[in-house]
């Protein structure tokens, strides 16, 4: 399980420098005529869709084809992350005895919370293409609880199992074994750092 969870991990790791690279680009033109830059939580917790819609509608080529391409790139960073903190919760899991059946239920919900990140790139990406308001609410307000959905369960996941993974490393709760994969993790952590300092 440990080897999964450090496959998962790198892809994670590596694809949010990608993003990250492209993030940097983001700048939009406000009603005022001035460049604005913005991130991507601006995206997802806007004050309404008609915010959504000037950002991208004041959005450069440049701006706009790095948008769309974090988006893009998003779908890779999913499937690392989503994937990490299941593992996450599998792999402490095993450790707790009938706790097990609560972190599988957290491993499972991971799997809505990459669902409702799916449908959330879906809205962002087709905004992309027609930046305007709807007649109904009905979608902003299904792309509003996606968001929240998603970080709800996301962030819920990477507490308990990394609280819980703290104990076990401080009671000593693990094996000799893992110490070659928390290795690999550091040393990419590492160049992910110098990668990010270089750019």
């Amino acid at each position: 399980m440990m080897l999964y969870f450090t496959i998962s991990f790198s892809l994670m790791l590596f694809t949010a420098l990608w993003m990250w690279a492209l993030a940097r680009k983001f700048q939009y033109r406000d009603a005022a005529g001035v460049e604005t830059p913005f991130s991507i939580l601006d995206l997802q917790f806007p004050s309404s869709e008609q915010e959504l819609c000037n950002i991208i509608a004041g959005l450069s080529p440049a701006a706009r084809k790095a948008l769309r391409g974090h988006l893009w790139v998003d779908f890779l960073f999913m499937a690392g992350f989503y994937p990490s903190i299941a593992f996450l919760c599998i792999i402490v899991g095993d450790k707790t005895g009938a706790g097990q059946y609560f972190f599988w239920l957290m491993a499972t919900l991971q799997l809505y919370a990459w669902m409702f990140d799916i449908q959330e790139n879906g809205y962002c990406l087709r905004k992309l293409r027609k930046p305007v308001v709807s007649a109904t609410k009905n979608a902003f307000q299904s792309y509003s609880f996606f968001v929240y959905a998603k970080f709800i369960l996301c962030l819920t996941g990477v507490a308990v199992s990394v609280s819980a993974l703290f104990y076990c490393w401080i009671t000593g709760n693990f094996e000799m074994g893992s110490l070659w994969y928390v290795g690999v993790l550091l040393v990419e952590l590492l160049i992910a750092w110098r990668i990010k300092a270089a750019l």
